[in-house]
């Protein structure tokens, strides 16, 4: 990879459906769209997955951040030093394994509230609506958090996930 080449096309691909999928379904709340689109999202996320664990690409593939990393990360933006990484720091990768895990059972609670079995159960509705919630707020954390971290790292980071190279 070029110098500076930070996320692969299939990275930044996946990234953005599925954003944009995010934010159409929350802006087109029920009906055949919505949960087609939900079902795209579910795909998109389990090839990003496959992809991560498949790839030698290393800022694509995925690590299990430990208490002393998260620690030292945490600690590297209280003191606002720069702290750079090939791909996603600590905190941005348990955050991309949470928001991942929110999409999954938004599909699943989706699916449930549609079947037989749950015809007339409010649970998988309310569930939804709840794990709907916790997603765009986590997502509102993640843009919070890629500003502030460009900030700290004199980078842009957003720049990085459109380009393919932090600038």
């Amino acid at each position: 990879m070029r110098d500076g080449a930070v996320w692969p096309w299939f990275v930044r691909l996946t990234h953005w459906l599925v954003a944009a999928i995010v934010v159409v379904n929350w802006l087109n709340e029920t009906g055949e769209w919505h949960r087609n689109l939900g079902y795209a999202a579910v795909v998109m996320v389990v090839a990003r997955v496959m992809y991560g664990l498949l790839t030698s690409v290393q800022m694509a593939r995925f690590y299990w951040p430990t208490g002393r990393q998260l620690s030292m990360h945490i600690q590297s933006i209280i003191h606002r030093r720069a702290e750079h990484h090939v791909g996603h720091n600590p905190l941005g990768q348990w955050a991309v394994y949470l928001m991942w895990l929110l999409l999954a059972m938004l599909a699943l609670t989706g699916w449930v509230s549609r079947i037989d079995a749950f015809w007339g159960e409010d649970w998988p509705v309310v569930w939804h609506g709840y794990l709907s919630s916790c997603l765009q707020g986590l997502v509102l954390v993640h843009v919070a958090a890629v500003l502030l971290m460009s900030r700290i790292q004199r980078t842009n980071l957003i720049k990085g996930m459109l380009l393919r190279k932090k600038m």
